[in-house]
Order: C-alpha cells, then structure tokens, then sequence
C-alpha cells in the first residue's frame, strides 16, 4: 500500500468526521434554536389554543347538535386538534428541555418527532411538577378527543345519521 492510497484514506476519513461533526452540529443548532423560539411562541400559542377551546365548547357544541351543520362542526373540531396538538408539543419540547435538557430533547426528536411530549411527562412526573403535568395531559387529550370527535361528527352525514 502506497503513501497515495494511504492519505486518500485517512483524507476520508477525516471528510468523514467532519461531515459527521457538522451534522449533529447543525441538529444541536436546530434544537437549541427551536427551544429559543418556543419560549415567544408558546404563550400565543396557549392563548389561541384557549379561545379555539371555548369556540369549540360554545359555538361548535350547539352546532354539533343540528344534523345539517355536524360536518362543519366536525372539520372545525379536527382544525382546531392540530392547534391543540401544536400547542402540546411546543409545551412539551420547552419543559423536556428546561427540566432534563438537550438530551431529553434528542431522545424525544428521535421517537418520531412526538416523543418530546412523553419525555417531559415523564420529566415532570420526576420532578414533581403537577401543574405542568396536568396541562400536558391535558394538551394530548384535546388533541385526540377533537380530532376523534371531529372525524365523528364529518363521518355521520355519511352514514345518514
């Protein structure tokens, strides 16, 4: 083996540790910066989220009701579980971070994106932070309960009923 092909290695090597070191700093720069920018977005976001809440309670409720208007109900419900779900994954990725840092964050980005929800429950389970807890539930039950309710109510002038 010749010094050529010996430099031709290592020289790929190295490319390759590089390569390798701007990739995960590039996800680090992601993560730090999205954990930077959740920090302005989540309160608008909550105060969205309830506004959509009472829409949903007061307006879509009665609307649900009358059989000619269940599948505009039913489309606004599944609009507004993509707000909820937002609004519990941003909350999600901000206290997994706060409470257990960047690692935390990795291992939730790296359970399908949606993790970071679990791993702060279970970061605030840990650390005793009820309140947080409680509004994560509650997040992720808004989510699936408007979402299932939404796709309900659009699927029952389908059926006729």
């Amino acid at each position: 083996m010749g010094i050529k092909s010996v430099t031709q290695i290592i020289g790929g090597c190295a490319l390759y540790v590089v390569l390798l070191a701007a990739s995960v700093g590039l996800v680090i720069a992601f993560i730090v910066g999205a954990a930077w920018l959740v920090q302005f977005v989540l309160p608008w976001l909550m105060l969205a989220s309830i506004i959509v809440l009472g829409l949903c309670i007061f307006v879509l409720g009665p609307l649900a009701i009358i059989p000619a208007t269940r599948p505009i109900a039913g489309v606004c419900y599944f609009i507004a579980s993509y707000l909820f779900g937002l609004t519990g994954w941003f909350m999600g990725l901000l206290l997994a971070w706060m409470l257990w840092g960047l690692w935390a964050v990795i291992v939730g980005l790296v359970i399908f994106g949606v993790g970071v929800v679990p791993v702060a429950m279970l970061a605030t389970l840990v650390n005793g932070r009820w309140w947080d807890l409680g509004f994560l539930l509650l997040a992720v039950v808004l989510t699936f309960g408007t979402r299932l309710l939404g796709a309900a109510l659009a699927e029952s002038e389908r059926s006729g009923s």
